[in-house]
Order: structure tokens, then sequence, then C-alpha cells
């Protein structure tokens, strides 16, 4: 396919704003007028405060079932063994398979509608859950809301990137993903009050979390269809000169080019072969791997130090807030120092510690234990944002980084297969099994981390050589290939 016609000039913008160190703090630039920021905090009020909340209530409705467990479900619908983990399964499985495919679809129909409609999906099947009478039914609404479920994380992923310049990214997807971790503090205290509501009708205690929060994801995906714009450039809530800068600011930063409106096979093989987006996606399944077990199994691991139901609910929240705020901190330090990879090796080895002490306190030390939680919940969630950000950043047109942001979530979501057999009944209390693999995950996404900060530099270094040799030659070719990251010798990967 042929480039856009400015994607000439958006090639020279990048030689020059991408020749620095990707590792440089932020200069003094025009991102940075008053007018810029003007903008930037419209999108910050009106669509990342949105996507927070939609991102909220979907990892609400995903996981939801295991404060539910504690409430009734499981007796109700007969999930002993094995049971419960299988119903976890259910929605991971779905939701693996359509999270890629889902992505693209949502480029070519334009998430703006695309999205929306997911959420009304999931918040329907997800009041559904409320009526089901057998394990069998459960089964099935949990497939269903995989299906729907799948394409949110990456598809509002994919619409930040329509937004924000690479280097806003970072700590706006922090924020964005940090809400699967305040879920978790969140949805505790929401479960507990939910389950307190007289019965009415047939919905009772645990009917009423899934009745209740599904409803109010059908209004959130109302107050979606009224207030997505397709892009900057449709925005209706900056001025006509805002719409202006704010494309043209992105044409001049390669996460953010809106001139592409077809989706080529070109770019979706680009997508899947680039070899830092590929390693972004496999350090993401170490650490979704865990994240998901940990969000699914924290009730049950604080229960069996020997705490009630309802107080391991409540103790469930301090290590979430802990890990809520240490990911939105470590966005920002990401985004202001332009660093990915060292904020990974920076976060992950409290996850590391964490998770050791788990395994090798003694059970007789139950508030020991559950110290170690402050640190092993803000070392799983603090980093994972990076690998997503990290990934879209690498990717060089608005397809690349849907694919981008698809495959980052769908191997991902392998991990999430796995997750709900990493803790077994049979491992209680203890849990040494399930301890001992998140233990190894995390140190398996921190030397993948490793691997690919030093691959990345030895890429920018040899393409920053290239350019001095082809100015030494006189070439007029610098710009050829900048909108490709395989080859490309004007674009630089992020580190």
């Amino acid at each position: 396919m042929a480039e856009p016609k400015s994607s000439t000039l958006a090639a020279e913008s990048l030689v020059s704003t991408t020749t620095p160190s990707p590792g440089t703090s932020t200069l003094q630039d025009a991102s940075e007028s008053p007018e810029t920021r003007s903008i930037l905090r419209k999108f910050d009020l009106r669509l990342l405060t949105l996507f927070t909340i939609i991102n909220l209530f979907s990892f609400i409705d995903r996981v939801n079932i295991g404060n539910a467990r504690l409430l009734g479900l499981q007796d109700d619908l007969d999930l002993s063994g094995n049971r419960f983990n299988i119903a976890l399964t259910c929605l991971l499985v779905t939701y693996c398979v359509v999270e890629l495919p889902s992505n693209i679809l949502c480029k070519i129909f334009g998430g703006h509608v695309y999205v929306p409609c997911l959420v009304f999906g999931f918040g329907v099947i997800t009041m559904c859950i409320a009526f089901v009478e057998t394990r069998g039914a459960l089964y099935a609404c949990r497939a269903l809301l995989g299906v729907f479920e799948g394409g949110i994380s990456p598809g509002l992923v994919f619409m930040l990137s329509l937004f924000y310049r690479r280097h806003e990214l970072g700590f706006r997807t922090s924020i964005y993903i940090s809400a699967s971790s305040a879920s978790g503090a969140f949805g505790g205290l929401l479960a507990i009050g939910l389950s307190k509501i007289p019965q009415w009708g047939v919905i009772h205690t645990w009917k009423n979390i899934f009745f209740f929060e599904g409803l109010v994801s059908i209004v959130l995906a109302v107050i979606a269809f009224a207030t997505i714009p397709s892009g900057p450039g449709t925005a209706n809530f900056l001025t006509e000169a805002q719409r202006k800068l704010a494309v043209g600011r992105l044409r001049t930063d390669t996460a953010g080019t809106t001139e592409q409106p077809r989706t080529t096979l070109r770019d979706v093989k680009e997508g899947l072969t680039t070899l830092p987006i590929v390693a972004c996606a496999i350090g993401f399944f170490f650490g979704n791997t865990c994240a998901q077990s940990f969000s699914l199994f924290s009730p049950s691991i604080i229960g069996a130090m020997g705490y009630t139901d309802e107080l391991a609910q409540l103790l469930s929240v301090g290590p979430y807030v802990a890990a809520c705020l240490l990911s939105i901190l470590t966005g920002y330090i990401s985004d202001k120092y332009r660093l990915r990879g060292p904020l990974i090796l920076s976060t992950a080895p409290l996850g590391i510690a964490g998770t050791a002490l788990l395994l090798f306190l003694p059970d007789s030390q139950p508030s020991a234990k559950y110290g170690a939680l402050y640190l092993a919940a803000p070392g799983i969630y603090a980093f994972l944002p990076l690998w997503i950000t990290w990934a879209v950043n690498n990717a060089t047109t608005p397809t690349v980084k849907a694919v981008a942001a698809g495959l980052v979530f769908s191997v991902g979501s392998l991990g999430g297969v796995l997750a709900p057999w990493v803790y077994l009944a049979r491992d209680a209390p203890g849990y040494h099994v399930g301890h001992a693999i998140l233990f190894a995950f995390l140190l398996a996404s921190c030397a993948v981390c490793g691997g690919l900060v030093v691959y990345i530099r030895r890429v920018n270094r040899r393409r920053e050589e290239e350019v001095v040799v082809r100015a030494r030659n006189g070439s007029d070719e610098l710009t050829v290939g900048v909108r490709r990251g395989g080859d490309a010798g004007g674009f630089r990967f992020v580190i």
C-alpha cells in the first residue's frame, strides 16, 4: 500500500525527534505549550477517566466470582473440588481466543462504536449470571462473558494510542490499567455491600453482586456511545484549532499518526513479527499469569491464613491500594524519563520478594504472611502496564498498534487460562505450589525484560551509525523505511 502523502513530512520530523536517546529526559518542546496542555487535560478528563472506569467494571465483572464464592456461590451451585476452577477457565479460554481478532475489528469498525458494543454485551451477560441455577449455566455465561470482555483491554489501549504521543502513554496506561488493581480493593468492598441487600424475588446475597454490577456496565456502555470520538480530529469537546493541533502533533510521533485508515496484511504481519512487540507479549504473559492468579485467589489466600470470609474480603483491600498507587507512580516516572524496561526491572523485584516470603514463611505466622502481600501485590501489578505501553510504543502505524495491543493481551491471556490452576484447594492453607509458580514467573518476566533492553540498545545504536554514514556520504535517503519497524533507518525503538 502507498504511504499517505504526508508520510515524508512525518518521516522527516520523526528522524529529528527520535534521534536523541530514548532514555533521555523529556525536553522542552511544543508538547509543553499551554494549548497542548489544555488538550491533554481534556483528553484525560473526557476519555482517560471513562476508559479507566470501563476497565474497572470490566475487571470487576470478570473476577467478582472470587468474591461471590465466599458469599454462597460455591455452595448454591455445588462448585466443590475443581469445579470452581473450571468456571474460571471457561471465561479465560474465550477471552484469550478473541483478543487479537477483536482488536483488528476494533481498528476496522472504529473503537468509538466497537468498544461500547462490547461494554453493553458484558454488562448484559453479567446480569444474566444473577439468574443461573446450575453450574452448567454458570459455565456457559462465563464463556460468553469472555467473548465480550476479551476485546475491552486491548481495544481501549489502542484507542489511547490514537490520542496520546508515545511518551505520554506510560502514565495514562498505568492509570488505566491500575483499575485492575483498584478493582481488588473496590470490588471486595462493593461485593460485601451488595450482598447485604435483602432478598428480592430470586435475587439474593451473591446474585446481587452480578445483577447490580452488570447494570452499571450497561449504563457505562450508553455513556461510551455518546462520548467517545473516533480520533482527535472528531473530538467535539475540542475547539477547531485544538483539533488541528491535536492531529498535527501526532503526525510527528510514530505512536499516533492518524493518516492510515486502511488495514493491510503487511501491517498485521509487522505487528505479529516485530521482535520487541513479541518480547513484550511474552514478558506480559509471565506477569499477567501472576496478576490474574493473585486477583482470583487473594481472598482465598488470606482466608486460608485463618481469617473469616468477610474479614478476608476486607483485608484484601490494602495490598490492592498499595499496588494501584505504585502502578501510577511507576507510569509517571516511566514517561518523565522515557524508559520502560528499566522501570520493569525496578518494580518486579518487589513481587519476587513478596512471593518468596509467602513461599518460605511458616503457616504459623499469618500476620507476617499477610504483610508479604504488601510487597507481592505492588510488585506484580506495577510493571504490567509498562509491557503494554512498551509494545504499542514500538509499533509504527495504527494497524500495527492495534495488532501489537491485541497480541500482547492475547499472549498474556494464555497466562489467564493458566491462572485458575495455580492455586488449588488441595494446596491450602500454605499454597506453596502457587507461590512458587508466581515467584518463578516474575523471575522469567525480568529475564525477558533484561534481554529486550540489551537488544533494543544494540538496534538503536546500529541505526544511529547508519544515519551518520548516510549523512557523511551525502545520501538523501535518511527517511527511507521510517514507517517500518523491522529495518527502519529513522525509527528508534523505545527502551
